[in-house]
């Protein structure tokens, strides 16, 4: 019988109860007692409350059982005493139950972790857009893209872009786009999609945000390699023996006007000849330095990155231009940057940008009645390390601001084209960006975002 041992010791203390209350009654009818009716009464209020105990102990414990399940608490044992095996195997069945909530809800945490570990560290930004506008990053990639945790609503998005904050707001599900916004003064791609998911009956929209600009950049960039690459080596391969020629054809000039004598009726002849030869040469060489400076754009090697403390660096390029700009009349302003503000750079090749722009902007300001130049870092909103280059020159037309990074592409007369395509590409293998744009107050300003 799964329950003859708690039906026995319920029989029991109801028959001890029931004994002790027959008894007080005698005592309490049949004697003048009063001691012992109070002991024997005392003793049967007790019995009665052990009772109650005994039977209301399974109820405290099915009881205890089902608000740990309410609560998610699953650390509670329970105890039935000395009610018998039936007892104990419903004691057995709750531990079990327990245990087993308590592997599900580890189970599901662990899964929780791993996917929340898996969201925050995809290299796509996610967000979320509720129905009232609300939004809110979702991964570490999100956070970086926009700038939590101030961007928490469509309102605040307008700081990147009219474009960007339109295209955000009228996604719809299963919608693809391409947008643009703007960071720290950069203008960037982003691949929009957007979904739509119901949580709590409540509906709100999925945004992945994937930042195209490196690819872009990337491509453009190998595109040029490829185009200067070839370029150069068919010219290279063109004027070689050109300049090979040229030149032994003017030494042949030289030797033949030399055996003729200044005197000889050819002499005017064979003077013109060598003039024709000598531009041809020049030309000749003019064009190979042409080729030898455009082949170190497909010929940069990786970077070495290491901590550039800037301050130490500003002054540093400052020694280095110093005696050459002193006789062009031109001033270099350095400015403060904040303390210990460093970049991740290879300082060769941050040598090779900055100086090509440091020097074209000295070029630039010589136009200025007093030729100044700045040199300036900081950190922008995000905090991100930017140096500025600015000129008092002429600016820049705006049709021109596309332009002026692209290999060839000069505005000087005898200028190459290399410098700022070449500035362009060691940003690009920094990781970073290189604007120019109109210096308030005249003239033009190059910033380098780290």
């Amino acid at each position: 019988m799964a329950f003859s041992r708690f039906a026995t010791q319920l029989c029991l203390r109801v028959g001890a109860l029931f004994a002790l209350l027959a008894a007080l009654a005698a005592l309490v009818t049949g004697t003048d007692f009063v001691v012992v009716p109070g002991l024997v009464g005392a003793t049967a209020v007790w019995q009665a409350w052990n009772v109650y105990r005994f039977v209301n102990r399974t109820n405290v414990e099915l009881a205890r059982f089902l608000d740990a399940i309410r609560y998610d608490d699953f650390s509670p044992s329970f105890s039935m005493g000395h009610l018998g095996p039936s007892f104990a195997d419903l004691k057995t069945a709750f531990e079990t139950v327990m245990e087993r909530f308590r592997a599900t809800r580890e189970s599901r945490e662990v899964q929780r972790r791993y996917l929340e570990a898996l969201v925050e560290h995809i290299p796509i930004a996610l967000i979320s857009v509720q129905s009232d506008g609300k939004v809110e990053m979702l991964n570490n990639a999100a956070r970086q893209l926009l700038d939590s945790p101030r961007r928490n609503s469509l309102r605040s998005l307008e700081s990147f872009g009219a474009v960007f904050q339109r295209d955000v707001d009228r996604a719809r599900a299963g919608e693809r786009r391409l947008t643009r916004t703007q960071i720290d003064g950069v203008e960037r791609h982003l691949i929009l999609n957007a979904t739509e998911i119901k949580t709590g009956g409540e509906s709100q929209r999925l945004l992945s945000l994937q930042d195209i600009q490196r690819e872009l950049d990337a491509t453009e960039l190998s595109a040029w390699q490829d185009m200067v690459r070839v370029l150069s080596h068919e010219i290279g391969n063109s004027i070689t023996p050109i300049a090979s020629l040229a030149k032994t054809a003017d030494d042949m000039v030289i030797d033949l006007r030399r055996e003729l004598g200044r005197e000889s009726e050819l002499g005017d002849l064979v003077s013109d000849i060598h003039d024709a030869i000598d531009t041809i040469t020049r030309r000749s060489e003019g064009l190979m330095r042409f080729v030898v400076s455009y082949r170190q754009l497909t010929h940069l090697p990786p970077p070495q990155k290491h901590q550039i403390a800037l301050t130490a660096y500003f002054r540093r390029l400052e020694r280095l231009l110093a005696t050459d700009w002193k006789d062009r009349g031109v001033t270099l302003h350095l400015g403060q940057p904040p303390e210990g503000l460093t970049v991740a750079a290879d300082e060769s090749l941050l040598d090779q940008a900055i100086i090509n722009i440091v020097s074209n902007a000295a070029d630039a300001a010589t136009a200025a009645e007093n030729p100044q130049v700045w040199l300036d870092a900081r950190l922008s909103e995000r905090g991100r390390p930017i140096i500025e280059i600015g000129d008092n020159g002429a600016g820049i037309d705006d049709e021109l601001a596309e332009k002026i990074f692209l290999p060839f592409f000069t505005t000087k007369a005898k200028g190459s084209g290399v410098g700022l395509s070449l500035a362009r590409q060691v940003m690009l293998m920094h990781k970073g960006a290189i604007t120019a744009r109109p210096r308030p107050g005249g003239g033009a300003l190059f910033q380098l975002s780290f």
